[in-house]
């Protein structure tokens, strides 16, 4: 049961990359409002991975943006919270691993600031 809901987390978790990611190549003729939508949506995404960094931080013993769905996963996958596989854990690396690309564990930080920054400098141009 376990493997099955971290499973499921897992896809909703790629579901929520898709739309975010998703939303560059939605036409604005078509949604008015997407560049706001996906601009307070990264805002949600990068603060939510900022402060469950930090509320998970006396279990860790370091500070790291984590998502709070990697680290449901990761404990359905019988990871502890301590444990570096958790905390350290790129879901980007393992999505990219998943098609035979590796990056760097630091990618996740560096395409997770990338897509705030041009959905920041969308929502400034279309105010």
């Amino acid at each position: 049961m376990r493997k099955k809901l971290a499973q499921l987390i897992y896809v909703a978790h790629v579901g929520v990359i898709v739309v975010w990611w998703g939303l560059f190549f939605v036409p604005l003729s078509w949604w008015i409002d997407k560049v706001f939508f996906q601009f307070y949506l990264s805002l949600f995404i990068v603060t939510q991975q900022f402060l469950w960094g930090f509320l998970i931080m006396p279990w860790t013993r370091k500070y790291r943006m984590v998502c709070f769905l990697t680290t449901l996963t990761q404990l359905l996958r019988g990871k502890n919270i301590a444990d570096k596989e958790n905390y350290s854990h790129s879901f980007f690396k393992e999505i990219f691993a998943k098609g035979g690309i590796k990056i760097p564990n630091r990618a996740s930080t560096v395409i997770t600031f990338a897509v705030l920054l041009l959905t920041t400098i969308q929502y400034i141009r279309f105010r």
